[in-house]
């Protein structure tokens, strides 16, 4: 098992705070936001850009494990499945600067009154020589549970038809348990096969209805279960903490959200083995 933080959980954090904090606090790496918004690297980076970042996260003893990225294909006009399939083509040339073995990637929200059939069809054809290029330079492209495709067999039937060593799952576990569209474990034994890495939070849904984000351990996710399960089946992959505070500001933290992660989950991991409760 090797843990990792999606840089969404800090999003006022410099690179160099980044770099700097990671190895101290218990990661083997980070997952790195690559966003048109410039948040943390733009897409659109110069070579000689991503190579500063690369070589301020040598210096510091940790790694960009992933390029977490915004593409998505599941769209109905071919000029915008070509403009995302161009973004994912900066994205590989930039993992690859990086020394990132993974892209995140999402299918996208399929659009309403269209065949969820064509639209596999239409992801997998997109993804297909994307695939194809990344296993070429040595990465993978981790197609998410997320939106539409929270169930294992959505996501597989993608992963099935590209069916290359380039494309594997980022399997978001809270998106999946939290979608309600199955059993946590059907999901798990559907994507377990192919995993590229998971993504891994908490949280819980009140009586209204609102979902709230909460430190991991507090919220619905049975992540005891959950991970003695990961273990027993002999999971030795990136768990990544995608700690949502970009787009909730009123979430805790990183000071405090950060270091509590790595602390909990090998808790729970060590606790897995001696059966014992935490």
């Amino acid at each position: 098992m090797k843990l990792s933080f999606t840089t969404l959980g800090c999003p006022d954090w410099t690179l160099e705070t980044i770099a700097a904090r990671a190895k101290p606090m218990g990661y083997d790496g980070v997952e790195l936001r690559t966003s048109p918004d410039g948040n943390h690297l733009s897409p659109d980076a110069p070579a000689a850009e991503v190579e500063r970042v690369a070589a301020l996260f040598r210096a510091a003893g940790t790694s960009v494990v992933s390029v977490m990225g915004y593409c998505r294909f599941a769209l109905t006009d071919p000029a915008e499945v070509t403009a995302n399939q161009v973004l994912m083509r900066k994205l590989i040339g930039i993992a690859g600067i990086l020394g990132a073995k993974y892209i995140r990637t999402f299918g996208g929200q399929i659009p309403k009154d269209t065949d969820k059939d064509r639209m596999t069809a239409t992801v997998a054809q997109a993804l297909t020589p994307l695939a194809r290029e990344a296993a070429d330079a040595g990465i993978t492209i981790g197609f998410e549970t997320h939106d539409d495709w929270c169930a294992g067999d959505r996501v597989m039937r993608v992963v099935n038809q590209v069916n290359s060593q380039g494309l594997g799952v980022v399997y978001d576990i809270f998106n999946a348990f939290h979608s309600g569209l199955e059993p946590w474990d059907e999901t798990y034994e559907k994507v377990k096969g192919h995993l590229a890495y998971c993504h891994l939070k908490d949280g819980y849904t009140g009586p209204d209805g609102t979902l709230s984000y909460v430190l991991l351990g507090a919220g619905d996710l049975p992540i005891a279960e959950m991970l003695a399960r990961f273990k027993r089946d002999g999971y030795d992959g990136l768990f990544s903490f995608e700690w949502e505070k970009k787009w909730h500001p009123e979430i805790d933290t990183p000071e405090r959200a950060f270091p509590h992660f790595p602390h909990k989950v090998r808790a729970l991991w060590s606790a897995a083995a001696s059966g014992k409760k935490t």
